[in-house]
């Protein structure tokens, strides 16, 4: 079956080099039937993506890729909001949510540590405390913030990995009810749990969240999930998409989900 990717950064973003349209070639070569694009919106001084977002060149760009698709791939025009449950108003004083197909929300730093996608945060070892204060903030994320899909769960991974700590531990042993918590206020409030092959190319070799996350989450009865591969350049352009597939049937999971004007549509991931 043809997949879509629901995480694809565009040369809109200052972290990203690809043109929307570019993409949408690519996308159409490689056979997918969805792109969801996502520009980052961050309003943290410390985050590299820091009050860089034109929403109108972004919206230039996307209509232009919808233009190159012809029609023949499904082209979705995201935000990944960094933050959002501490920079909800802000965002929503800059741009006006109904006029994208899904808002993504993402934890890129931990307030009180830092940036937990590079090694710094991590460098004096003592990295669980911010491991756990990482999910205690994502757990107050999903249950205020206006959004509609929880991105790269566990990205600290990176972080780890580049710091050459352990990250192999599981999350929900050290911290059942954190994680559960979690992952019960995305079924209550119906939002989508991202699964990201971006970890995949790295150092720590895994998707996020990690199998076992995605197990637990389909046990409590979790169904909405996007694929995402986060590319921002090449060669990581769609990378790890059939391997997160097969994690996912390997999981129980026997669809995936798009957007459109926040609303989702299900895709089928075998026919």
């Amino acid at each position: 079956m043809p997949l879509s990717d629901m995480h694809v950064h565009t040369s809109d973003s200052p972290d990203a080099e690809i043109p929307a349209r570019i993409l949408v070639r690519r996308g159409r070569e490689e056979g997918l039937s969805a792109i969801g694009f996502v520009a980052h919106l961050d309003m943290n001084p410390e985050d590299c993506c820091y009050d860089s977002f034109d929403p109108f060149g972004y919206e230039e760009s996307v209509e232009g890729a919808r233009r190159e698709s012809e029609n023949r791939i499904t082209v979705m025009k995201g935000l990944e909001v960094g933050e959002p449950h501490r920079f909800q108003a802000r965002a929503k004083d800059l741009v006006d949510y109904s006029d994208y197909d899904f808002i993504v929300g993402a934890l890129h730093h931990v307030e009180g540590a830092g940036m937990i996608l590079g090694d710094e945060v991590f460098r004096d070892g003592e990295h669980l405390p911010i491991v756990e204060e990482y999910y205690r903030e994502m757990l107050q994320m999903v249950e205020t913030a206006d959004m509609d899909v929880l991105a790269h769960m566990g990205l600290f991974r990176r972080g780890l990995a580049m710091a050459g700590l352990d990250h192999a531990f599981d999350e929900i042993s050290l911290w059942p009810d954190l994680l559960r918590g979690i992952l019960s206020a995305l079924i209550e409030r119906d939002m989508a749990l991202e699964l990201n092959t971006s970890g995949l190319r790295r150092k720590e070799n895994t998707t996020y969240p990690t199998p076992r996350v995605m197990e637990l989450y389909r046990g409590m009865g979790g169904e909405r999930i996007t694929l995402g591969s986060d590319s921002h350049r090449d060669p990581h352009v769609f990378f790890g998409l059939a391997e997160g597939r097969r994690i996912l049937l390997e999981k129980g999971f026997e669809k995936t989900f798009i957007y459109r004007t926040r609303e989702p549509s299900p895709l089928p991931l075998i026919g």
